[in-house]
């Protein structure tokens, strides 16, 4: 069965321990993307990753690591999601699939989450991964995104930019629905 996967983010501690928020893995547009796959088809899992406003690399890894990635396999990650799957991919470089679609994506380039996101980027990653895509807007409000966002289109010259405008972080407040019908588009074009 083709399988997809989501991956959230970190977030502050208020958005994560109020019961006013949803938990990372059903915020956003990350619930409704789930749903379109699965209405297509495709098992689709949203992880939900172990304390996002303080994330541990290992931890995170002790999660997606129960997961199986198979050559159809899609990926999608939002912001340090990004950042984690790439320093997974990185450590494994026995793994291949489908697409990688990397949403406003940081690697967290001022070191504020201590080593959670302490790697050199591989380059290799195009040869292991069939298509890359990574989605920008300038007006993106957090630190360091632009700069990741640079790194990776240099280190992974193959990865397709898609730039946007006044779409913040690619949140639920500057999208303005949970629907994100141009990011379906670009997960709905792989086999």
């Amino acid at each position: 069965m083709k399988t997809a996967l989501i991956l959230h983010g970190i977030c502050d501690e208020h958005e994560y321990y109020e019961m006013d928020f949803p938990s990372p893995s059903n915020a956003h547009w990350i619930p409704w993307l789930q749903q379109k796959f699965l209405r297509d088809g495709r098992l689709c899992q949203a992880l939900e990753m172990p304390t996002p406003p303080t994330p541990n690399y290992q931890e995170w890894c002790n999660v997606f690591n129960q997961v199986k990635i198979q050559q159809d396999t899609i990926i999608v990650a939002h912001s340090a999601g990004c950042g984690f799957i790439l320093k997974w991919m990185t450590a494994h470089p026995e793994v291949s699939f489908s697409l990688l679609v990397l949403v406003a994506p940081w690697l967290d380039p001022l070191k504020t989450r201590g080593s959670f996101l302490d790697f050199a980027l591989d380059s290799s990653l195009t040869q292991r991964v069939e298509k890359i895509h990574v989605l920008y807007s300038p007006d993106d409000p957090t630190e360091g995104v632009k700069e990741s966002k640079d790194e990776i289109i240099q280190t992974l010259p193959k990865a397709k930019l898609h730039l946007f405008q006044n779409k913040g972080h690619f949140c639920l407040s500057t999208l303005g629905s949970p629907a994100f019908e141009e990011l379906w588009a670009i997960c709905n074009t792989s086999p």
